[in-house]
């Protein structure tokens, strides 16, 4: 059968899977990418690679949402993907590279399915950094969204994202987390230890500074009662999850990752503030300058020091930021800082 160079080249392109030949949304997918071939669009090799690479997007939009029809697929379920792949970029489980390379394999099948753009988004509409690792693109949560978003959702998921955002916790470190435990040892200990669903098992403690943190862990304790979790003990976490995903994505260019870096943000500027005694000193990111030296000749005017001792300053201020995320290198923190 000769391969039709378009959508509106097929004998049905409104029908299931915009007429690419198979109810398969994977092979639908590869039959689009045939197409692009046949229109010398790209290469044999780039067809089987994005076939892959499309494919755990076909498998996350099934599990996630029940879908198995292209014409289904909008924007909102691409963001919760790509907020996925943050997650992994971030857990250390995935490269950004790689990242870059999933969500355009997405974008590519969905854009020659479609005949149009319409559900496209780019990598820095993501989150994702670009390849340097370096983001460009504010992603923390605004106060404003946070608490528009917190109202807007079931009483369990509002509470885990309080958590979130108060501890800069992972969506599945909120998830299995333990408010009542916790709650007991902020009280007594001043920290809470983060054990369940953290990176390679590892253990941390995030400082109790403020009253904020403890209002939202008891709040998440009310919640969760006799439950071991946030997590309700008739469901599995993958269960939940995919609930929460749902749920989340009626919410528009909202992700809950970016609770995270809003955590990280809040430490960042209470540590160089502790350090120098100078307020409001923002992350590149932020402040929309780049990284680097002309970051730390911004962090050289505001606190009245020389470059060097400003670099010497923002490392050790990053060194604490990436210890409460829970990650062992400095360089993570370009991920959220910038």
């Amino acid at each position: 059968m000769k391969l039709t160079t378009n959508r509106f080249g097929r004998t049905n392109p409104n029908s299931r899977n915009f007429g690419l030949r198979s109810r398969n949304i994977t092979v639908a997918a590869k039959n689009a990418l045939k197409e692009k071939f046949s229109a010398k669009a790209n290469g044999f090799k780039t067809v089987q690679d994005n076939t892959n690479r499309f494919s755990q997007f076909a498998s996350f939009v099934k599990s996630n949402y029940g879908m198995n029809d292209m014409r289904n697929i909008t924007a909102q379920h691409v963001h919760a993907y790509a907020e996925q792949l943050c997650d992994r970029i971030d857990s250390g489980s995935l490269s950004v590279k790689s990242a870059h390379d999933y969500l355009s394999a997405v974008n590519s099948v969905m854009a020659q399915a479609r005949g149009d753009h319409s559900v496209r988004v780019t990598a820095s509409e993501a989150g994702i950094p670009n390849r340097s690792g370096i983001t460009t693109v504010d992603k923390a949560i605004s106060e404003h969204q946070h608490k528009h978003v917190i109202a807007n959702v079931d009483d369990r998921l509002a509470a885990q994202l309080e958590i979130q955002r108060e501890l800069g916790l992972r969506f599945e470190e909120a998830a299995k987390f333990n408010a009542k435990s916790a709650l007991d040892e902020a009280n007594k200990t001043q920290q809470v230890t983060i054990s369940d669903g953290t990176k390679g098992g590892r253990d941390r403690c995030v400082p109790i500074t403020q009253q904020s943190q403890i209002d939202a862990i008891k709040g998440a304790a009310d919640i969760q009662q006799s439950d071991r979790s946030m997590i309700p003990s008739n469901m599995s976490y993958a269960e939940y999850q995919q609930q929460s995903y749902r749920e989340l994505s009626k919410h528009q260019n909202y992700h809950s990752h970016g609770e995270r870096h809003a955590f990280a943000q809040h430490i960042y500027q209470n540590e160089w503030e502790k350090k120098s005694g100078v307020p409001d000193i923002k992350p590149p990111v932020v402040v929309g300058i780049g990284h680097g030296c002309r970051h730390h000749q911004y962090l050289a005017e505001k606190t009245q020091v020389t470059p060097n001792e400003a670099k010497a300053i923002d490392q050790e201020v990053r060194s604490i930021v990436a210890e409460q995320l829970g990650h062992s290198r400095i360089d993570i923190t370009n991920y959220y800082l910038g």
